[in-house]
């Protein structure tokens, strides 16, 4: 089978591989729509714990083409989304229902084969039915599955409101997110006006470019960093009401500090949390995208063969690039 592997950080190579076998408790899936997420690029650049070499790739819907000797044959033919995450299920988190902060996680993609490869073989438990979803829709189930995480780490009143910096693909789903959990009032800030026009078509109630909002006191009840910026981060108490809260969205490189001011944080009763991968919540997002209540076609500005993602990976983080599907 045709494969991407990234061999070593910087090291990238369009390979063919041996179609994997699939083992008792799991199904090999022919791959068919992949979404290129910023951690691929984490990867590739070594910023990410990764277990080289590694078919990258951890948003990918494929359809069940063999099944293992205790998988139901029901799954056979079926067009599934998948959850990357593999936890222990012994360690003291999977035991207290933190299985994304499992001990001894694997994750397809990150340190298990993933989907940018025709074929891939996962454990049966970490398949979910798209239904009549299309695959290019049900590839946002990953993606929007960490959203629905990063909302559960804080709380979300009804009524207020959030300021969210970056408009890319995880920010543009954490605005629809937030509304549909009764914020009223959602606004977005990024570098990039063209995204910004899309935030507003999303129902993003005011939009800024940074030197826009830089001298402005108001103040969100939520604010989230979808950038990873540390600049931007070190910002967020600024923006954050008496009782509000920041989540810690977007994904920094390991090492990198901000400052905060202690006193700020406790005299004001605000909140910091974080927020890492997913935990349950395919199911859930593919729900959101089969009624319609999240929207995804907007977010997709391209779509290229495995053969390409070199390429696509250059696309990314450019203004008039936001999802990238990998067709396989």
């Amino acid at each position: 089978m045709k494969a991407i592997q990234i061999v070593a950080p910087y090291q990238m190579e369009y390979v063919d591989l041996p179609t994997p076998q699939p083992g008792a408790d799991e199904v090999l899936l022919r791959v068919r729509a992949s979404g290129l997420c910023h951690t691929d690029v984490n990867i590739l650049e070594g910023e990410f714990h990764a277990s080289y070499p590694v078919i990258p790739g951890h948003e990918f819907v494929g359809e069940v083409v063999e099944v293992g000797a205790e998988v139901d044959p029901k799954w056979m033919g079926m067009k599934v989304a998948v959850d990357p995450n593999v936890p222990c299920g012994l360690c003291n988190a999977c035991h207290t229902n933190r299985q994304n902060q499992c001990e001894n996680l694997n994750s397809y993609g990150v340190t298990m084969g993933g989907g940018f490869a025709e074929y891939v073989v996962v454990k049966e438990g970490n398949i979910h039915s798209i239904g009549d979803l299309s695959v290019d829709h049900a590839a946002f189930a990953e993606p929007l599955a960490c959203v629905l995480h990063g909302l559960h780490q804080i709380p979300t009143y009804r009524g207020g409101n959030a300021l969210i910096f970056g408009a890319g693909p995880m920010g543009l789903l954490m605005l629809q997110s937030l509304k549909l959990n009764g914020i009223t009032e959602v606004s977005m800030v990024d570098l990039h006006r063209e995204r910004l026009a899309i935030a507003t078509e999303l129902g993003a109630s005011q939009v800024y470019v940074p030197q826009e909002i830089a001298g402005q006191d108001k103040q969100y009840d939520i604010v989230v960093d979808a950038t990873g910026v540390p600049a931007v981060i070190e910002k967020l108490p600024h923006y954050t009401a008496t009782s509000g809260s920041i989540l810690y969205f977007g994904v920094c490189s390991p090492g990198q500090q901000v400052k905060i001011e202690p006193y700020d944080i406790y005299r004001r009763d605000i909140r910091i949390a974080g927020s890492f991968s997913l935990r349950a919540g395919i199911a859930p997002a593919l729900k959101l995208l089969e009624d319609g209540f999240i929207q995804v076609d907007k977010l997709i500005t391209h779509r290229i063969d495995l053969e390409q993602l070199a390429e696509g990976i250059k696309l990314v983080g450019q203004a008039s690039v936001l999802k990238v599907i990998v067709q396989s």
